[in-house]
């Protein structure tokens, strides 16, 4: 039986993570990120596959034992269970991007479990050090680790790379993201797919070899356009990034859409190309300190991209869970904006990756009346 597109996406965003790396040399050494903000065109051009670790609703006994609760968020609870355990052992490296407080210290953890002998077989873990402050520095520094990178994983797997090479992954990259940007403008207006539905087609951009990924988003943006338009509130997705469908999926068994998420797994991760220019290591240090939206990026420049996608919604849920350290600094500004704007919104403070709690369904359940009462009052 053959696979649909739609269904090819979503499989390679469900099993595309660290689970993959079980597989680590059918497509060449294996990368395990705790984060996309790590550019993957380093990743590939020096020869090697990522697996972005995902949170999702299974238990981590083994993690849990060493893990506070209320700091990590589910994705490193799940990744400690696999470093614990043993599933990432075949890994070439493990990187942490320093774009959270929650994975830098989830890097000095996995320091100490090697230190103390509980993760023995844990491969070497690297710090990458993407800056995402504004400073006249900022840029070149960027550039600088990015090399590092791109160099130190091609020396891991004794391969020779150059820009042109990088080039090439960046044009790769920028193809796989215009089609599924096409996926994005499905979205938009008057929505002909559901959120829960698109995000893993979306997210299925950091899993799969970007020629893959350009032909099967493509192939699934021509089948949903025939699809007739979704009804309901039209619903934007802030707060702390998701990287599921679960808050999604609450939402939409209201009767509403989800139609723009912040963060790098919906939308963001087909935003804008890499403008290469005459150096392809500063255009992606530049792209991923600019786009890889996250709680080190200046609350300024997350409130921009909210603003940019407010025309286009009746309603914003601003996702706000245990372990969040920085979202919930910014809420009061984005309230006073959604509050002039007349745009109803809503709390939630479940974990985005387990089953939400019976105050968020209630909270959930109070906006979408206040929406449709809006509704009706403007349409009489």
């Amino acid at each position: 039986m053959t696979t649909s597109p739609i269904a090819a996406l979503a499989a390679a965003f469900k099993d595309g993570d660290i689970a993959a790396v079980r597989n680590a040399m059918r497509s060449g050494p294996r990368v395990v990120l705790s984060w996309p903000s790590i550019p993957i065109e380093i990743v590939r051009a020096a020869g090697m596959v990522p697996s972005i670790a995902r949170g999702s609703a299974w238990r981590t006994p083994t993690a849990d034992a060493y893990l506070e609760r209320g700091i990590f968020p589910a994705r490193l609870r799940s990744l400690a269970e696999a470093a614990l355990t043993g599933r990432v052992s075949t890994a070439a490296r493990i990187l942490i991007p320093r774009t959270s407080d929650a994975d830098y210290k989830f890097f000095l953890y996995l320091r100490e479990f090697v230190r103390l002998g509980i993760a023995p077989a844990l491969p070497p873990i690297l710090l990458f050090d993407l800056l995402q402050s504004e400073g006249p520095d900022v840029g070149s520094y960027n550039a600088a680790r990015s090399n590092d990178l791109l160099h130190g994983l091609a020396e891991v797997n004794n391969r020779s790379v150059t820009l042109d090479d990088l080039r090439q992954e960046i044009t790769r990259a920028n193809a796989a993201r215009a089609a599924g940007r096409r996926l994005v403008a499905l979205r938009r207006g008057v929505p002909r797919i559901s959120g829960a539905e698109v995000l893993p087609l979306l997210g299925a951009f950091w899993m799969l070899d970007p020629d893959t990924y350009a032909a099967l988003a493509t192939a699934a943006a021509d089948e949903i356009a025939n699809r007739p338009p979704l009804g309901g509130p039209r619903v934007l997705l802030a707060g702390a990034p998701v990287d599921g469908t679960v808050l999604h999926s609450a939402i939409e068994s209201r009767g509403a859409v989800v139609v723009s998420e912040i963060g790098p797994w919906g939308n963001g991760a087909v935003d804008c190309d890499v403008v290469c220019g005459d150096d392809p290591i500063a255009a992606l240090a530049d792209k991923y300190c600019a786009d890889a939206l996250g709680p080190r990026t200046p609350a300024a420049r997350v409130q921009r991209a909210i603003v940019s996608l407010l025309d286009d919604v009746d309603a914003v849920v601003v996702s706000l869970p245990p372990e969040d350290t920085a979202f919930g600094w910014d809420y009061p500004s984005l309230r006073t904006l959604l509050q002039k704007r007349g745009i109803p919104h809503a709390c939630l403070f479940s974990d985005s990756s387990g089953a939400i709690s019976t105050a968020d369904e209630e909270r959930l359940d109070a906006l979408m009346a206040s929406v449709l009462a809006q509704t009706e009052s403007r349409h009489g």
